[in-house]
């Protein structure tokens, strides 16, 4: 018997590999308490189990239960080991542990502006995040990403080590190493007050960047500052001279603002706008309003990025500017539709195969599934494949 509990993307995966190898009535499920049973912009445990008729359970009732593994993938309750009738008990932590235990491990490493940060595989004890190692798979951080970018990484990267690592788990081939001491760090849930962000200008200008970076992730909230989303932070090379936080000006996409050191731009975020007109848009004019919106991979409430709507157009010349910019070529939206799902229906309706040429020369995979367990191929006729040249 195998406990997957958890939310999102990465517990959602977990069930699924658990699936791979156990029967459906030995597979338990514990969704977090927030898990509403509905897909948002991450999938849902609860629905997942429920499509799938496998077994949810409380965490009290599987304290109650013999169990043989237990694995937590962005569990919300702390879990005593000692109550569970096996010793293989794992969670996999967003961070490169000993760093950032606990809480907001998407902030940390945007605020202090690391060039790096991971995901942990580790034991779980009767501390906090402070269980024995098994592995850990480590990424580069960009001084572009916001907290829903490092975010995603967590998430792509967590879904390749507990696969890398899941047989062995279940064939108790795990060899753990005790964290260390040095550079450990932890931050309560208490450490960040949601309700009442807000800038702090007596900082640098580098630092008032990293909190709006920090503190940028859509599906919950954005900086604001005079009743406007802040979208972006641009240090100009002209020292401040009057108090931090005075508005020297505003302009009609941004404040000017003064800091401890240097002049800032704060840019209104602008990003319904931007998709909107995205097919009327020179790459020129992307590129100059990229201030507006949150990176390259930013998304709307329904998970559409510049690089989906622009495979919706058609534009070949606007998604080669993305990707040599760090757009993701198997970006997805909230139900999981790929980019070259979207190109699909450009050629099709324009009986053009360009695009999908262009977009699987440029590693687009067609045989990603969507949330329905669809490819692009499930979408066309042998026909239509034929002619896309899939």
């Amino acid at each position: 018997m195998i406990v997957i509990a958890g939310k999102n993307d990465i517990a959602v995966h977990g069930l699924f590999l658990a699936m791979d190898f156990f029967d459906l009535d030995k597979i338990i499920v514990i969704p977090n308490k927030n898990d509403l049973g509905i897909n948002g912009w991450q999938r849902s445990l609860s629905k997942a189990a429920k499509d799938n008729n496998i077994i949810i359970r409380s965490l009290n009732e599987v304290y109650d239960i013999e169990i043989d593994y237990f694995i937590s993938l962005e569990f919300d309750q702390l879990i005593k080991p000692e109550l569970l009738s096996t010793e293989n008990v794992f969670n996999i932590h967003f961070s490169k542990l000993p760093k950032y235990k606990g809480m907001y491990t998407s902030v940390w490493p945007v605020l202090h502006g690391d060039e790096e940060s991971g995901v942990t595989l580790h034991k779980i004890d009767k501390g906090i995040d402070t269980g024995d190692i098994v592995s850990q798979k480590v990424f580069n951080l960009n001084m572009s990403d916001r907290s829903q970018d490092c975010y995603r990484k967590y998430i792509d990267n967590a879904k390749i080590l507990i696969s890398e690592w899941f047989e062995s788990i279940l064939n108790n081939k795990v060899v753990q190493e005790k964290q260390s001491a040095i550079k450990s760090t932890y931050y309560s849930a208490s450490s960040i007050d949601y309700k009442n962000l807000k800038i702090n200008f007596k900082k640098t200008a580098w630092q008032i960047k990293r909190q709006v970076y920090a503190f940028s992730f859509r599906p919950y909230q954005l900086l604001k500052f005079e009743g406007f989303n802040i979208s972006d932070v641009l240090i100009t090379d002209k020292k401040s001279i009057v108090p931090p936080g005075t508005i020297i000006s505003k302009e009609p996409s941004y404040f000017l603002v003064s800091s401890i050191d240097y002049d800032i731009k704060l840019y209104f975020d602008c990003l319904d706008s931007i998709l909107d007109n995205i097919n009327n848009m020179s790459v020129e004019e992307f590129s100059d309003n990229l201030v507006s919106i949150l990176g390259i991979n930013d998304r709307n409430e329904k998970g559409w990025s510049p690089i989906i709507v622009a495979a919706y157009y058609g534009r070949i010349d606007l998604i080669s500017y993305l990707l040599d910019n760090g757009a993701l070529i198997n970006d997805r939206n909230y139900r999981g539709t790929t980019v070259l799902m979207y190109a699909k229906d450009y050629s099709l309706k324009y009986k053009s195969n360009e695009i999908i040429k262009f977009l699987i020369e440029n590693g687009a995979d067609p045989m990603l599934k969507d949330w329905s367990g669809k490819t692009v191929y499930d979408y066309i006729t042998k026909q239509q494949a034929k002619f896309l040249d899939l």
